[in-house]
């Protein structure tokens, strides 16, 4: 029986903070009349929710923020290839025999990419988020700006190596880079107006002031990705839009 014609389950929404992921989340599922009904659960512990999925007949659980899988857990937790990749996970379906995790956030990250910049030369402002480097892979080159060269070699490092850029330290060094970049991919934290420029995209990944519009070609906020990522948490559990 195909996914749609099943009884309507709940769904819950994991997090320690809240996220504007739930409310996206929210609006998709009524707008395509899926059975589901998410609701948010405040959890310190998320994990001590996963044994529950299955004996409650929950859909599954969304994770507002992706963690490391539970080592308890191990025996029956089984990892899809994203998040065996990233080290994280964000979604944890039932499945018969156990459960699967799933990295959402960066099956959304590579399908963005693959959609609006395939081909791009990127450079990576901000704080380095190691989980999200293999799925920069849609991009022709990734440089990063970073505190130190052992840490911005370790993250091109989970890269193709055809798409192993460079690692800036100084401003200069930076500037010279942003002159050779397509998309500009923003973490968070200050941004250095000197590194933007007409020419330029920029993927924000954290909210930016809206001076910042006014220095490049495009920006895509992260309500954005948001959208990607929703679809990814509903195609993992069984409800490809």
């Amino acid at each position: 029986m195909r996914p749609e014609y099943h009884k309507a389950r709940p769904l819950a929404f994991l997090y320690k903070v809240p996220s504007p992921l739930f409310d996206r989340l929210v609006a998709e599922v009524a707008t395509a009349r899926l059975p589901l009904f998410p609701y948010p659960v405040e959890a310190q512990d998320p994990f001590a929710l996963f044994p529950c999925l299955a004996p409650l007949g929950l859909a599954g659980a969304v994770l507002a923020e992706a963690l490391p899988p539970p080592k308890d857990l191990a025996p029956s937790l089984s990892l899809e290839a994203e998040a065996l990749e990233a080290g994280l996970l964000d979604l944890v379906v039932p499945r018969v025999g156990g459960l699967m995790g799933q990295y959402t956030e960066g099956v959304a990250l590579e399908r963005f990419l693959s959609t609006h910049f395939p081909g791009a030369k990127g450079l990576w402002l901000g704080p380095l988020r190691p989980s999200l480097a293999p799925f920069l892979r849609p991009l022709a080159q990734v440089s990063v700006v970073a505190k130190s060269f052992a840490e911005g070699d370790s993250f091109l490092a989970r890269l193709p190596e055809r798409a192993r850029g460079h690692v800036a330290l100084r401003p200069e060094e930076a500037r010279a880079l942003s002159l050779k970049t397509d998309l500009i991919l923003y973490a968070g934290g200050r941004l250095s107006l000197d590194l933007l420029h007409p020419f330029h995209a920029l993927v924000a990944f954290s909210p930016l002031d809206r001076g910042v519009w006014e220095r490049v070609q495009i920006v895509h906020p992260p309500e954005d990705l948001l959208g990607f990522r929703v679809r990814a948490v509903l195609e993992g559990l069984g409800y490809p839009l």
